[in-house]
């Protein structure tokens, strides 16, 4: 089960589209040239940016000029927590962009561009939350120069490697989980994508009842299901008929993403969510992936953390854990983003209420 899928959540409002900075972007297009780019994310493809579309998120995508190629770069135009004040919106990039973390000068041919929009649609601030490992980020790097704020997406996750053959990816799972796979399959599950989305859906709200946590409701499912097409792809785990255990991958290149998963509680003994997801890394390896990022965990392996188990049980695939560099946020107007951090602070503690 995915406890912090990605955001999707804001204000809606009236923004203006700036200039592009290039030929005007198209799907196939956009999603050809991030893929070709040295650190690609589903977050900044075309398919994602429809998806926070109908979240609320006003999308501006940005064609960068670059001396190795364009650069595609989604960015977020939100005002929420602030209503309808004007001059309170804010930028924010997720997962992008998509450049090396060595390619200083590109990351600056990005931050003009994005103050070029901050501009034009009278945002606050910007925040740039990069795809990169903390460890990649030379000292020296632009984007350092921005303050830390709190990341949207998970700082820590655990990506599989995918490659070699089925007998190279169970030697690098920790026995316990070999063991519990076998022990799904012979204990009669059953992993299918032939089955409604509803049934997703329904496991997704058995686990956020049982854990007192949210998670997304059937029209956000069906909003990534049309947005993403073929890229998403949902598995359920069957036993005797009912589901009883579900998850929502989505692939895009190169690298299958777990997104949001759940399960009804029934016939746990029968170990279904770790066959559900060696399913879904067989699946990944058809369809050309190399990676399978379980999309966050604890970043620490105390016992006390009420998330722990979860962290063992995506560690149990053989995974390599990655600390991501995290989100930084440039101001333009002090005042005004002061303004808009209050509200922000105010409206999480609403929700944590």
């Amino acid at each position: 089960m995915s406890a912090d899928p990605p955001t999707a959540a804001a204000g809606r409002g009236t923004v203006p589209a700036p200039a592009p900075s290039g030929p005007g972007p198209e799907p196939g297009r956009w999603d050809g040239g991030l893929a070709a780019a040295p650190s690609p994310h589903l977050l900044q493809s075309w398919g994602w940016g429809e998806v926070q579309a109908t979240a609320g998120w006003r999308v501006r995508r940005l064609w960068i000029d670059h001396p190795d190629r364009p650069l595609p770069v989604t960015v977020l135009v939100t005002r929420s927590g602030a209503g309808r004040v004007p001059g309170l919106r804010r930028l924010y990039v997720p997962r992008g962009p998509a450049l090396a973390p060595s390619d200083a000068a590109g990351y600056r041919r990005v931050e003009a561009a994005l103050r070029r929009l901050a501009r034009s649609v009278g945002a606050a601030r910007i925040d740039v939350e990069v795809p990169w490992e903390a460890e990649l980020v030379p000292a020296s790097h632009p984007w350092l120069a921005g303050a830390p704020v709190p990341s949207r997406q998970p700082a820590v996750t655990s990506v599989v490697d995918l490659t070699g053959t089925e007998a190279d990816r169970l030697g690098r799972c920790h026995p316990k989980t070999r063991y519990n796979i076998r022990l799904a399959e012979r204990r009669g599950v059953t992993v299918t994508e032939a089955r409604p989305l509803r049934e997703l859906s329904a496991c997704l709200g058995a686990t956020a009842r049982r854990q007192r946590i949210h998670l997304p409701g059937p029209s956000h499912l069906a909003a990534v299901a049309r947005a993403l097409g073929p890229g998403a792809r949902p598995l359920f785990a069957v036993v005797e008929g009912e589901v009883v255990a579900a998850i929502l991958v989505a692939v895009f290149a190169g690298e299958a993403v777990y997104l949001y998963g759940g399960a009804t509680g029934r016939h746990r003994d029968r170990m279904p969510n770790h066959l559900l997801h060696w399913r879904a890394m067989e699946l990944a390896v058809r369809l050309g992936c190399d990676r399978y990022d379980l999309w966050g965990m604890p970043p620490s392996d105390d016992p006390r953390h009420p998330w722990h188990g979860l962290r063992q049980f995506k560690l149990g695939f053989g995974g390599r854990t990655l600390t991501l560099a995290g989100d930084r946020s440039v101001e333009l107007s002090p005042m005004r983003a002061g303004i808009l951090r209050a509200l922000e602070a105010g409206g999480r503690r609403i929700r944590r209420r």
